[in-house]
This record gives C-alpha cells, sequence and structure tokens, in this order.
C-alpha cells in the first residue's frame, strides 16, 4: 500500500463554472457553531513513505486505519520533542515550541461552506525565508480519487522526492499519485495568495490571536452529505517550504456526513 511516487497533475477540486462569477457569500453565526480544536505540530522532514514503511505504526496504516487513532489522546496529541529529533535533519530548524492548538469551525450557509480556523502562533518558532509574510495558514481538500486520503490527509501530498526534504528535486512541490487537491491558503503579507475560482478569505486579529475563514461554495467533490479529507498548515515567524506546523488528517462532514469536524447546514 506503499504509494507510487509517480508526479500526478495536481489541479483544484473542480468547481461549476457559474462559481467564477463571484456570488455573495453568506457569514455563519460563528457563536452558535461548536469548535473542534487540532494540534498542529512541527513534522520535520517526514514524508508519506515513511509513514508506510519505516514508521513504527506502518502496520497500523496498512490496515486502513487512520493517523488519529493512535495519535490522538484524551490528553492530546501524542507528538513529543523527542520523537521530532530524528525526523528533522535541518537541527537549526528545529522550533522551541513544537506543537499549538487551533479551533476549528465549519458551517454550510445557503449553499457556502465556511471553515474558520483561530489561533494563537508560536513565538518563539525559527525565523524563516519568507520576507513578504509574517504567517500563513492554509486547508487542503482532497477527493475521493487520492489513495488513503481518508487516513492521513495532506500527508498523502508530502513525499520524500519533493524540494526542502533531503535529497529532494527543487522543481517538485506537492502532488499526489492519483485524484486531485484543492489548497486554501491565507497569507499575511501585502500580496493575497492564489485562490481557485468560487473561493475567498478573510482574516483578523483579536489580540495575539489569529483568525482565518474560508469560504468556498459547494460543487465538484465538496458537496453535502460528503466526508472529505482535510490538513491544516500553519507557517509562523516567515517559515516557507516544509518548515511548518501541520495537522494529522482530519474529515470534514458536510451536511451530517462523518467526520471529526462538522460543517452543520445553518
Amino acid at each position: 500500500m506503499q504509494p507510487s511516487t509517480r508526479l500526478a497533475l495536481v489541479l483544484p477540486l473542480v468547481l461549476p463554472l457559474a462559481l467564477a462569477c463571484g456570488a455573495a457569500f453568506a457569514a455563519p453565526d460563528w457563536s452558535k457553531i461548536p469548535a473542534r480544536e487540532i494540534t498542529v505540530f512541527h513534522a520535520g522532514a517526514t514524508s508519506f513513505e515513511w509513514i508506510g514503511s519505516e514508521h513504527p505504526g506502518a502496520s497500523i496504516v496498512k490496515a486502513g486505519q487512520p493517523c488519529i487513532i493512535c495519535h490522538e489522546t484524551k490528553k492530546g496529541l501524542d507528538y513529543t520533542a523527542k520523537k521530532l529529533v530524528p525526523r528533522e535533519p535541518d537541527a537549526q530548524a528545529m522550533p522551541k515550541t513544537v506543537s499549538f492548538p487551533v479551533s476549528v469551525q465549519a458551517a454550510v450557509e445557503k449553499g457556502t461552506l465556511n471553515v474558520r480556523l483561530s489561533f494563537k502562533p508560536p513565538a518563539d518558532s525559527k525565523p524563516g525565508s519568507d520576507a513578504d509574510n509574517e504567517l500563513k495558514a492554509a486547508i487542503m481538500l482532497l477527493d475521493d480519487k487520492v489513495p488513503q486520503a481518508k487516513l492521513a490527509g495532506c500527508w498523502t501530498s508530502c513525499h520524500k522526492d519533493m524540494r526542502g526534504m533531503p535529497g529532494g528535486d527543487a522543481k517538485k512541490g506537492k502532488y499526489v499519485s492519483a485524484g486531485s487537491f484543492e489548497l486554501l491558503q491565507w497569507k499575511s503579507g501585502k500580496t493575497p495568495a492564489a485562490l481557485p475560482a468560487g473561493v475567498k478569505v478573510e482574516s483578523g486579529k483579536d489580540g495575539d490571536r489569529t483568525t482565518v475563514t474560508f469560504s468556498r461554495k459547494l460543487g465538484g467533490a465538496v458537496v453535502e452529505g460528503r466526508s472529505v479529507p482535510f490538513g491544516i498548515a500553519i507557517h509562523a515567524n516567515r517559515a516557507a517550504g516544509r518548515m511548518h506546523y501541520v495537522s494529522l488528517g482530519y474529515r470534514l462532514g458536510i451536511g451530517g456526513a462523518a467526520g471529526e469536524v462538522q460543517a452543520a447546514k445553518q
């Protein structure tokens, strides 16, 4: 079940053509929507290939069990700096804060999926090379054809031959061996991230907490009644490339579908 590293064409999940016209988005009442806390962590150079081979839990992954079965416990995420050290070849990149929580809310309002991230980025992470953006936040949505997407979420796009990985190809970014993913990103700098048609992003600050809300018209692989595999990534303190904090794989349950995060219809 180890994934092929064949480079696949990665395209945004297809949206109906009408969405490009920029229909109005309706904002949900976030005070009425429960939050699900998800811990993001610095994962070093941990590739999807390693998860399914050398990882001590590789047999569990091959048996079809999601990563959160072992790593997400009642006491929090089972992931420590001691476990991280062997997976980070760049000792200078090791942050003092290895992980932090992100509050996640989701709702469907008038045909629009809204996903809201709220978090306090660590102040002690190592300064990175992104001179234009102090902070970046992203979610990745995957379609049904991505192998093992429901088990590992956005990890399915992180391969050992990517740029930034030891011995990786400087010309190769994230990819999946089949299917496609949709990357929704927010940047704190003056130049906004490129977004697929039919998507918008808003941000705000309350003290030391940052809130980022992604809004996307339902359509394509993101529709009511579907469990959409997803992952979260936060680039703190001008981090670039793989020097980010990431989540394990989760499912977004839209309109009552199964999922660790529920996007209920308002």
